[in-house]
């Protein structure tokens, strides 16, 4: 039995880039194409869509745009300008001279952090998209009747979608399945771990959320296993499914042409870090073997704030790297299947990544070249592609492994031009379309029961009604 309308309540969602939406999207295209009715309650990028109108065929879109958020960043700038004066100050004032005055100054300064640090711990507790959620659980109620939804799929980051769609369902008295993308309770940004209440007050929410699910699915299968253990009643509900590449797997590439080509594309967040690529290739162009001329290495987009003491392009000034290596910014996805074409290794950044596995890492295992990975061996990412030719991984704890991976990887590229690349047979089981053909064996499934429990609810009022009685 499958289900007549599935409402889905994720703030991501086709026309929005972010790569948050690609797994929503392609699982609605799938169901709309198997005869299932879709209704989506998402930002859609903030883009102009009417109520009700077809954001791809089949699809119906429910916009709720994310409110306005005047006061929070007018408190953000505020915090960046009082920062920055603070800085000057300081260079401006000789150190040693503080007395009293110094120490009072000190004293409001800390009392003004702990204050500033509170009220932002507030304000992102969950997310800051929670105005947004209660915004969407009133437009899912409503498109839930009109469009007489049978279940609810629930998808997040941002996690308060997640709050939202079994908000929903739970007044539309219909199932909902609760769709992990990323942990929620387990995840920690790295450097700022959460605090014992607010960790406490997300495992309340998370808990609810997932005890009142009829399934939930996560990409992470230590995330799965991370909820079973706080809470076994999960065990025969929780389904890993994890996400995919879309479309076909590029033709393998077969000859380097004597050069090694690194390309990383994408963003440098949390704990993903170049530096210790760029060391290795440091050691490797000191070696009188090498020749640099045969070597480039592409990092290819933005940049979060660097937590180091310079960024990659300071880092590299003077070193014989910097012949090597090239900056791009943000490219189109054209310039970016131009970069990878070029490429004979693509870079995956995943250090400090433990409970899930970077979307990008299906994309190079279907992009038709060797992947070199960096990450730790003991995470999600380094599990999922152990045994799979074609994959160097690499833990970033171990500078003298990666600088072996880089001379296997000169000597097999530029000496002898064959580089190794993931089998095809290894690679199509990571397809968006087998993990979709899961997504929707999951929504049968919950449908089936429900359907069940209706007709077992319905024999069982007839039997009790009086002319059963007579």
């Amino acid at each position: 039995m499958k289900p007549s309308t599935v409402l889905i309540v994720s703030y991501h969602f086709y026309p929005a880039r972010e790569i948050g939406a690609r797994r929503v999207t392609a699982l609605a295209r799938y169901l709309a194409e198997r005869g299932v009715r879709v209704v989506v309650v998402s930002a859609f990028g903030q883009q102009v869509l009417g109520h009700g109108s077809e954001v791809v065929p089949g699809v119906i879109a429910i916009p709720v745009k994310r409110p306005a958020r005047a006061c929070l960043d007018l408190l953000v700038a505020l915090k960046r300008r009082l920062l920055a004066k603070r800085s000057r100050s300081e260079v401006a004032s000789p150190v040693g001279h503080g007395g009293s005055t110094g120490n009072t100054a000190a004293g409001t300064t800390s009392l003004w952090a702990r204050l500033r640090e509170a009220y932002f711990r507030l304000v992102y507790f969950v997310d800051d998209y929670k105005k947004w959620s209660w915004q969407a659980t009133r437009a899912a109620v409503r498109a839930g009747r009109e469009y007489e939804a049978t279940l609810v799929l629930a998808s997040g980051p941002p996690h308060s979608g997640l709050l939202a769609g079994a908000r929903a369902a739970r007044r539309l008295g219909i199932p909902y399945v609760a769709d992990l993308r990323d942990p929620w309770s387990d995840f920690i940004v790295p450097g700022k771990p959460k605090s014992g209440i607010e960790l406490w007050l997300l495992r309340i929410l998370e808990a609810w959320v997932m005890r009142g699910a009829a399934a939930v699915t996560s990409t992470s299968a230590i995330v799965a296993s991370l909820l079973t253990a706080r809470d076994r009643t999960l065990a025969e509900r929780i389904h890993v499914i994890r996400n995919g590449y879309d479309g076909t797997i590029a033709p393998p590439l077969t000859h380097t042409g004597g050069r090694l080509s690194i390309l990383f594309a994408g963003t440098l967040y949390l704990g993903r870090s170049p530096y210790p690529l760029l060391t290795a290739l440091e050691e490797l162009l000191h070696r009188p073997d090498v020749d640099p001329a045969r070597i480039q290495v592409t990092l290819m987009g933005a940049r979060a704030e660097q937590s180091s003491d310079c960024s990659p392009e300071t880092w590299i000034q003077g070193k014989r790297c910097a012949a090597v290596v090239r900056f791009l910014p943000e490219q189109t996805a054209a310039a970016v299947a131009e970069e990878v074409a070029q490429s004979t290794v693509l870079l995956n950044l995943a250090q400090q990544q433990h409970l899930h596995v970077p979307a990008k890492t299906y994309e190079h295992l279907a992009g038709g070249r060797e992947v070199l990975l960096i990450c730790e061996d003991d995470c999600e990412t380094a599990r999922l592609v152990a045994g799979i030719r074609g994959v160097i991984q690499v833990d970033p704890s171990d500078p003298q492994i990666l600088s072996e991976a880089m001379r296997d990887l000169y000597t097999r590229h530029v000496v002898e031009g064959t580089p190794a690349v993931p089998a095809k047979e290894d690679v199509r089981r990571f397809s968006r379309a087998l993990a979709n053909e899961r997504f929707h064996a999951v929504l049968n499934f919950v449908a089936a029961r429900q359907g069940l429990r209706q007709a077992q609810s319905g024999r069982a009022n007839m039997a009790g009604s009086p002319s059963a009685a007579r």
